[in-house]
């Protein structure tokens, strides 16, 4: 880096002067230009004058609290990336991070005072999902018109996931990814069109097509027969009782056994109709597919699905994977739903993998499988069939 060139512009809340100013100079030996108030009303002003790229936010404030300035910076939708600095307990770290989130704005992360140096200038380095996703992503909502020519035009394609063993590092399958392009690249977010085409009835031509792009174009890798593959099922294509049928026909002309296939069916799908989503799951199983409860661990009925439903894979929710080396409460919750898979006889997969404690740690606890930024983003699929996972082994296995 040019010693004119800032590594960014950092604004600092926080009502104990020294604190502030001590963290000031800290980000400034980094290359970082700084500055900081010690009230709420003077910082939100500096952020509105100087606009800076990162933010930190103590959580308790002699004016008013860190969750108030929170909600201040959604209503003005800023770009900052924010970090929360507390010296509460790391519980209230935690739900601080997701308001953050929740409010739609970037995190960083979350640091317990005191903190070091090397703590401070790591967290503001962060490459972030919501950065990455922000370059990757339209923010332009979508219609019912457009998503119906999308449709008809056959735009749909999947991206591969790769899943790796806990154990051994190798590859044991992708998870398909359903993807909009459009212009320049950029795709529209699979949670805008997935959600729309729920609403507008458009999930089960939706789907269908994303199934047909998945099974036409496997990564090489998918030729060897120990690979499995991962396909999202919304719940609502559980009620078109021709779906298993059709499924059953496309697996048979891709030359794929459904034995091969995981059908990952959300933790919180519709349960209005109990013995038609039995049913309909059943018919899956019977017909030789896999099926994965997804998002465990975020939803009400967990202990109902697993004791009724006929489920052969455990999927733990990434909210929890992705906070493992930062939350006490995370670890707990994971180690308890591995416990509770392997006790049932599952297969138990984590995703939102992000770093080597995360891994190591779940391996430790006996998971099966992880996928995550850490090992591999989503790619298309000459990118899949030239990724390697053993070339990295050494990457995701203990020595």
């Amino acid at each position: 880096m040019n010693k004119n060139e800032s590594l960014g512009r950092l604004l600092v809340l926080d009502d104990e002067q020294d604190v502030a100013n001590t963290i000031c100079l800290l980000a400034k030996s980094a290359g970082y230009e700084t500055d900081f108030s010690c009230d709420s009303e003077g910082f939100l002003e500096k952020l509105s004058s100087w606009s800076p790229t990162h933010v930190i936010v103590d959580l308790q404030l002699a004016d008013r609290d860190g969750i108030e300035v929170i909600h201040e910076l959604a209503e003005i939708e800023c770009q900052a990336a924010v970090l929360i600095i507390s010296g509460l307990g790391g519980r209230i770290l935690d739900s601080s991070a997701r308001a953050v989130r929740e409010n739609g704005l970037r995190l960083l992360g979350t640091l317990s005072k005191p903190f070091s140096r090397t703590d401070l200038l790591a967290m503001l380095s962060a490459e972030t999902q919501e950065v990455t996703s922000s370059r990757t992503f339209l923010n332009e909502p979508v219609t019912v018109e457009q998503l119906q020519d999308a449709i008809t035009t056959n735009v749909f394609v999947t991206h591969f996931q790769p899943k790796i063993s806990c154990f051994s590092g190798k590859l044991v399958g992708f998870e398909c990814l359903a993807r909009w392009p459009c212009e320049e690249g950029r795709m529209v977010p699979p949670d805008q069109f997935i959600c729309l085409a729920e609403q507008s009835g458009l999930i089960n031509e939706l789907t269908r097509q994303i199934y047909r792009f998945a099974l036409a174009n496997m990564p090489l890798q998918m030729k060897d027969k120990s690979f499995k593959c991962a396909l999202n099922l919304s719940p609502i294509n559980l009620i078109d009782d021709t779906f298993p049928r059709w499924l059953l026909s496309e697996c048979e002309s891709n030359g794929i056994s459904p034995s091969r296939i995981i059908l990952e069916v959300t933790e919180t799908a519709n349960m209005d109709n109990p013995l038609a989503l039995l049913e309909s799951l059943t018919q899956f199983r019977i017909r030789g597919f896999q099926l994965s409860i997804d998002d465990f661990g975020v939803g009400y009925s967990s202990l109902v699905q697993l004791a009724r439903l006929p489920f052969s894979e455990l999927k733990i929710d990434q909210t929890f994977v992705k906070t493992l080396s930062s939350s006490d409460e995370s670890r707990k919750i994971a180690a308890a739903v591995i416990g509770l898979g392997k006790s049932l006889g599952l297969n138990v997969v984590a995703e939102g993998v992000e770093d080597e404690l995360a891994l190591n740690y779940l391996r430790d606890l006996g998971c099966d499988e992880a996928q995550g930024y850490f090992i591999a983003r989503p790619m298309d699929c000459s990118a899949a069939s030239a990724w390697r996972g053993e070339l990295g082994k050494s990457k995701y296995v203990a020595h």
